[in-house]
């Protein structure tokens, strides 16, 4: 059931998965050849993961009232309810995760670069 989960998400969930992807490429490109101009790369796509992260999370958040708004405030199956909450965080979990290995790959190509 639980690898089914990426049939399952919406297009604003797999482009921020997409979107987390971004930095942490651009990290291993400046792991392996420390530039300037890669470094001030990861400026732009950490902050466009960050907010793809939270458009994500508050589209989910959404989805999840509206549904529970359908039932009239009370959910038939409270465990669903509760999945779907907890389905809403994991794109942003994969987007911020991203975020911290891409800018640790970024502290350990600034300490490779230093001489």
């Amino acid at each position: 059931m639980r690898g089914m989960m990426f049939g399952r998400m919406g297009m604003v969930a797999m482009g921020t998965m997409l979107t987390s992807l971004l930095p942490l490429i651009a990290a291993i490109a400046y792991v392996i050849r420390p530039t300037e101009r890669r470094l001030l790369l990861m400026r732009p796509l950490s902050l466009a993961t960050a907010f793809a992260a939270i458009s994500s999370f508050a589209a989910g958040a959404a989805i999840v009232l509206s549904g529970l708004s359908a039932t009239g405030g009370i959910p038939a199956n409270p465990g669903a309810l509760l999945m779907g909450l907890a389905e809403n965080w994991v794109p942003a979990h994969v987007a911020f995760g991203s975020l911290a290995a891409a800018w640790l790959l970024v502290a350990a190509g600034i300490l490779r670069r230093q001489p």
